[in-house]
């Protein structure tokens, strides 16, 4: 296959799969008083912890300065806090509140009511074949990175 059609199958799927997922993902999330990005967001400084504005952005794929006014905007609902490091006045950290844990758990709870019914009449090998399908395009799209890096790297 070459690059012009796997493009072409890859763009389809994603369309087909980011629709798919955030109509009805991005209803639960909207109830909640929240966009899928700012939820994004939310479950990124949950995973890590603590966060810099700079690691969010490069976690989401937004320029900083988008990333900074998305964390203001949370920080104003109460659901994130941005505090300065101790260590360097310069760099502020981003941590979850009490309130954005909350909205976090109660979305986890409708998706789970909502989706879970759906997901029982799939098997645990359709969710193997989806991962490991999942882990080859990354592995693929990585391949092609860095043969990029090489080439522009060379010149």
């Amino acid at each position: 296959m070459d690059i012009r059609e796997f493009q072409h199958h890859l763009w389809q799927l994603f369309r087909a799969i980011s629709q798919s997922l955030d109509g009805p993902l991005g209803t639960i999330v909207q109830a909640h008083g929240i966009t899928m990005t700012q939820m994004r967001m939310l479950v990124e400084v949950q995973q890590r912890g603590e966060v810099t504005v700079g690691e969010l952005s490069q976690a989401l794929g937004s320029a900083p300065g988008n990333a900074s006014a998305m964390c203001k905007a949370l920080e104003k609902k109460g659901l994130l806090s941005r505090d300065r490091s101790p260590e360097d006045e310069r760099m502020v950290l981003i941590t979850l509140t009490a309130a954005g844990r909350g909205v976090l758990q109660r979305i986890e709870q409708d998706l789970s009511s909502n989706f879970n019914p759906v997901l029982q009449g799939y098997s645990p090998a359709d969710f193997q074949q989806i991962i490991a399908g999942m882990e080859k395009l990354k592995e693929v799209v990585t391949s092609l990175q860095h043969a990029l890096e090489t080439t522009h790297g060379r010149r």
